[in-house]
């Protein structure tokens, strides 16, 4: 075998291995191979036969294709617009990712854009908003995730100005908590598409409360992603977590890589959108998490931190590596605050 597909084929086995909550020793014994070959195999280091394939298709009972399938051919991207996404600075923050790390933290995952950049095997990933999680963990489960596709084609037959509004008042009503998962889910993707702009905002009271965007016709959805994004949580392990962040990264360890993208810091005399949820996001709360950063790295764990580059952000990491890069602003309701603007990543590695 190929390199790359040795390296494929190892990941696989390990993400299923650890799936199935077996030991290196269990797997071995079942397979009657010495467990530092299956190490070896683990880490694409070991030629592997095709009895060898099927030995190990038939201890987690699959067919052998599946142990050589891959997330390669996959490219999920965002289902919604979020304010403060990623998407069009990728390029530049992947120059700046660790080489290698074990299990993947995001605990304000938002949009999602890293995570499905890296597309890791492990990922705990984690945001305040109720909905938005909703929305994630309907791609965890066969079932939801086929209502969720019928009850967003619902959502586009039935758009109109009337309807929309319809559909963002739910969350005054007492019974909104009672609504199934897949329907808030669906809820939140319909009113992110087709409301102003894209942008997600709630009052202090928690009520979603951005305008109608104005659009005839809407698509929820690209068929071809929600499927990519399907097919990529199916084939790893993905927890979904709606946590305090510091609560959500609690379990981190040496090794394991943590990517924080808060609700920035607001620069002197200007706004900056940060109402995904009726909680503030402001100077202590900047404080909490570079300490919350501090006790991560004294245990190993690789950070990265996505920031406005203001004075206080830059004081508050002073002791970090600290790179400038230019993002473009593309959520805000005042069409001429939309544009490039500094944005900082931190590092501890």
């Amino acid at each position: 075998m190929e390199k790359e597909l040795l390296l494929s084929f190892g990941n696989r086995i390990k993400f299923l291995r650890e799936k199935r909550n077996l030991s290196q020793d269990m797997l071995s014994n079942i397979c009657n191979f010495k467990r530092e070959y299956l190490s070896r195999i683990e880490k694409g280091k070991a030629n592997v036969t095709l009895g060898t394939a099927y030995k190990l298709a038939n201890a987690f009972s699959v067919e052998i294709s599946y142990l050589f399938a891959s997330n390669a051919n996959i490219k999920p991207k965002p289902f919604v617009k979020w304010a403060g996404g990623k998407n069009q600075i990728i390029d530049k923050l992947k120059d700046f990712l660790p080489k290698e790390f074990n299990r993947y933290y995001e605990p304000f995952v938002g949009g999602g854009a890293l995570l499905f950049y890296l597309k890791p095997n492990k990922a705990i990933i984690n945001d305040s908003n109720k909905e938005l999680i909703y929305a994630y963990q309907s791609f965890l489960d066969e079932a939801k995730f086929y209502k969720l596709i019928k009850e967003l084609e619902c959502h586009e037959v039935k758009h109109c100005e009337e309807y929309y509004y319809q559909i963002r008042n739910w969350d005054r009503d007492a019974n909104f908590k009672n609504l199934k998962d897949y329907k808030r889910a669906a809820r939140l993707i319909y009113l992110n598409k087709a409301c102003f702009n894209g942008l997600y905002r709630v009052n202090s009271s928690g009520f979603y409360n951005t305008p109608f965007g104005n659009k005839e016709k809407i698509n929820t959805f690209d068929k071809n992603n929600f499927l990519d994004i399907y097919k990529y949580f199916s084939n790893a392990i993905i927890e979904i977590k709606n946590e305090d962040f510091e609560q959500s990264v609690k379990d981190a360890k040496k090794d394991d890589f943590v990517y924080f993208d808060p609700p920035y810091d607001v620069y002197e005399n200007k706004s900056s959108f940060t109402s995904y949820n009726s909680k503030k996001f402001g100077k202590e709360e900047q404080i909490r998490l570079r300490d919350l950063i501090i006790k991560l790295s004294k245990k190993g764990v690789k950070v990265m931190i996505s920031n406005s580059n203001t004075p206080f952000i830059n004081e508050l990491y002073r002791n970090f590596n600290k790179h400038i890069v230019q993002a473009k602003r593309i959520i805000n309701s005042d069409a001429k605050k939309r544009g490039y603007i500094e944005e900082l990543i931190i590092t501890n590695y």
